[in-house]
């Protein structure tokens, strides 16, 4: 029996009544956060059903040859191994089995999307049809954003949306190769619902008709993943998390890219970091879903913004940035979803964007993707 017949065997063949009656995940995007996320589910003492979305045929040629494994190299040098997942794949046009080739048509209960943020929308409409009001779609992605177009161009109809989970990691994880990472430092992930909205205004302003009760995903699949170390928030708590986040990617992301250097090059630009901190922590503290709330003021104020870089860049001086690989590699850049969502967000409380302008303006000049953006 050849290699690829025991492992179709293998994969396929395990129907037990207590497999069929297990929560099931799909996982869309295995770069690197996507692979260690698919691992860590794989840690959970009663594991969910795990079903790996392929986008290519050579990625899943890859699978074959690695056994149907998932490999992590662990902080403290160790090598761990999952198996046990499922597979689909993109091909022709549709998601199919691959044991078979037949379109995979059964419905997605609880997704994570860990494509590139400019990927998402292409990426979940090929699933859409498998998608419903009682699906929950976890985010776990650098940028913001993306659930705006979501909305805009896939879910139209609040009523139809699926429930929203916003992701924001940490962790420090490289891909070796496909299907093997290497895990660099260790954090957290933070989690939020998104309140449902009668309409994509209501939901930016906070006026919602209730939030969702918390699903599977939320409250027991993350949280008992000891790798993945998850922890759930308000979704008030879990977008300062977001945006905190999008305010280092703001001024470190950009510069580096276009200085195609590491971060250390950042620490030449102190001028450069106050402007663009300075436009963003105006921005901040102009956003109507904030109003109001608590300790906004002094935890995005310029002082404290700067703090949180610098002790960043400290401990990341040699990393190169996922914009120096994009542009290095001539791929489209995820700068629409940082520096761009500056500029939307800040032309909507009509404060200046001036310096994310610019810099969203010269990213995109250097991008064999260029387009105009807004």
């Amino acid at each position: 029996m050849s290699k690829l017949c025991r492992f179709m065997q293998r994969s396929y063949s395990r129907l037990s009544p207590l497999a069929v009656s297990r929560p099931h995940i799909h996982v869309l995007g295995l770069g690197s956060i996507g692979t260690f996320t698919a691992h860590g589910l794989q840690d959970i003492p009663e594991p969910p059903e795990v079903t790996l979305l392929l986008h290519r045929e050579s990625l899943y040629e890859e699978y074959i040859r690695d056994s149907g494994r998932i490999t992590l190299r662990t902080l403290d040098g160790g090598i761990t191994k999952h198996d046990g997942y499922n597979v689909e794949l993109y091909k022709s046009g549709k998601w199919q089995t691959p044991s078979s080739f037949t379109p995979a048509n059964n419905k997605i209960n609880n997704l994570i999307v860990t494509v590139k943020a400019t990927q998402t929308v292409s990426a979940l409409d090929a699933l859409k049809s498998r998608l419903s009001p009682s699906s929950t779609v976890l985010f776990l992605q650098n940028g913001c954003g993306m659930i705006d177009d979501v909305n805009e161009q896939l879910f139209p109809d609040p009523t139809t949306r699926p429930n929203y989970i916003v992701g924001v990691i940490s962790h420090g994880v490289t891909l070796d190769s496909p299907f093997n990472a290497t895990h660099t430092g260790a954090a957290a992930i933070s989690l939020g619902s998104v309140p449902r909205a009668t309409t994509p205004a209501q939901q930016r302003s906070g006026d919602t008709t209730g939030e969702e009760g918390e699903g599977y995903m939320l409250t027991t699949l993350l949280a008992q993943s000891p790798r993945l170390a998850a922890t759930s928030y308000t979704y008030t708590d879990v977008l300062q998390i977001q945006l905190e986040k999008l305010a280092v990617n703001g001024f470190c992301n950009p510069v580096c890219a276009l200085h195609d250097a590491k971060n250390a090059i950042l620490f030449g630009f102190p001028e450069l970091r106050r402007e663009i901190l300075s436009e963003i922590s105006n921005i901040v503290l102009h956003l109507p879903e904030l109003a109001g709330v608590p300790g906004v003021r002094e935890r995005f104020c310029v002082e404290r913004l700067e703090s949180t870089v610098n002790g960043i860049l400290e401990r990341t001086r040699e990393t190169t940035c996922s914009m120096v690989v994009d542009l290095r590699g001539r791929r489209e850049t995820e700068v629409r979803y940082i520096n761009g969502y500056w500029v939307r967000r800040g032309r909507e409380v009509g404060v200046s964007v001036a310096v994310n302008e610019r810099l969203m303006r010269e990213v995109s000049k250097r991008s064999v993707h260029s387009q105009n953006y807004i």
